[in-house]
């Protein structure tokens, strides 16, 4: 969400030519920078634990890994080139750059969000025939039939 906002809030700045509204951007690609670390790590963490898991599809969580890992990049660029166009306030180009690769990395996060999404954990009150929350066949199943009644 740092991401999104900042770069809407950036490119309104930028459209309104008023530098406290780009700033406001750089600001929040500068916290989301800080945040993506620990994010992607504890994702990657929890990608190895509901892989292993028998009615997650491996290829789900996979692509899902795999696109967190290319917005993680775009994520940490954009806060490092704002820490730097700190330092150069009166360039304006520098500005303008860092907020569309800002943008760029808002699209790319929303997309691994929502590949994410679509890892369906199967653990809503489901349970298997021998008694563990595990769904073997969940695959044969439709979306619906994990939602309690």
């Amino acid at each position: 969400m740092l991401t999104v906002s900042g770069a809407v809030v950036g490119l309104i700045g930028w459209w309104q030519d008023r530098q406290a509204l780009e700033m406001w951007g750089l600001v929040s690609f500068i916290i989301a920078a800080a945040f993506v670390a620990p994010a992607y790590l504890t994702g990657l963490a929890a990608a190895d634990v509901v892989a292993d898991r028998t009615f997650v599809r491996p290829g789900v969580v996979q692509t899902h890994r795999f696109w967190a890992t290319w917005a993680a990049i775009p994520v940490f660029s954009a806060g490092a080139l704002a820490v730097f166009s700190f330092y150069e306030r009166n360039d304006r180009r520098l500005r303008h750059f860092v907020l569309l690769v800002g943008l760029f990395a808002s699209f790319v996060v929303a997309y691994a969000a929502w590949l994410g999404s679509k890892i369906e954990h199967g653990d809503y009150g489901q349970t298997s025939s021998n008694g563990g929350c595990a769904l073997e066949h969940s695959i044969d199943l439709s979306v619906n039939s994990f939602i309690p009644q």
